[in-house]
């Protein structure tokens, strides 16, 4: 019985080991994968779930990444509105709102830009190094998925990251943010045109 125990732990703990071999060979792949790449070109949607709506809320656009600071969502629905990271400079248009800030005085700005830039760029262990967050692995038929939940000390609003890149082309296709009241809004970025 003793021996069996022993075989059991053993067999568990080389299975935990080749979990986080595996994991770390996805980031791996996903990042070197992504640092071919000069820009990314697509067209997204965003759907944001909110607690006190009944339906949820659709967006739909055009993003366009340029590593390594740029990253631009042009809105067609609604037309005109907008996010653009451009170094340091965040903007963003919400139908007559508009926000314009230097993150380097703003540390919650500074985080959701930089966690947006390392998503999209394919730095997985970028995105948790930012948010202070511990990495949950899986894989479906066509993702890698990255479950990123927010440690202690993190600047964001969001208490949850899920990253699922795709398995062809190693680029973020699918990004869910969730924040602590149960909101949540999810990103789809299915095709894509890259630049070398």
């Amino acid at each position: 019985m003793k021996k069996f125990i022993l075989s059991l732990v053993a067999l568990m703990v080389s299975i935990g080991i080749y979990a986080q071999t595996t994991q770390q060979q996805a980031i791996e792949k996903i990042a070197s994968a992504n640092a071919k790449y000069t820009s990314v070109t697509c067209p997204f949607t965003k759907t944001a779930h909110m607690a006190m709506m009944e339906k949820a809320l659709v967006s739909k656009g055009k993003l366009i990444f340029s590593r390594p600071d740029k990253l631009k969502m042009e809105y067609s629905e609604p037309a005109g509105n907008l996010l653009d990271i451009n170094g340091d400079s965040f903007v963003m248009v919400n139908g007559k709102r508009k926000m314009n800030l230097n993150t380097r005085n703003d540390n919650r700005y500074a985080n959701l830009k930089n966690t947006l830039l390392l998503s999209v760029g394919g730095d997985v262990q970028g995105v948790a190094n930012e948010n202070n967050a511990e990495i949950k692995y899986l894989e479906t038929p066509k993702y890698y998925v990255f479950i990123l939940t927010k440690g202690k000390g993190a600047k964001s609003q969001y208490v949850k990251l899920e990253l699922s890149y795709s398995k062809k082309d190693f680029s973020l296709c699918v990004m869910k943010m969730e924040e602590a009241n149960g909101n949540y809004t999810v990103y789809d970025t299915p095709v894509k045109e890259f630049t070398k």
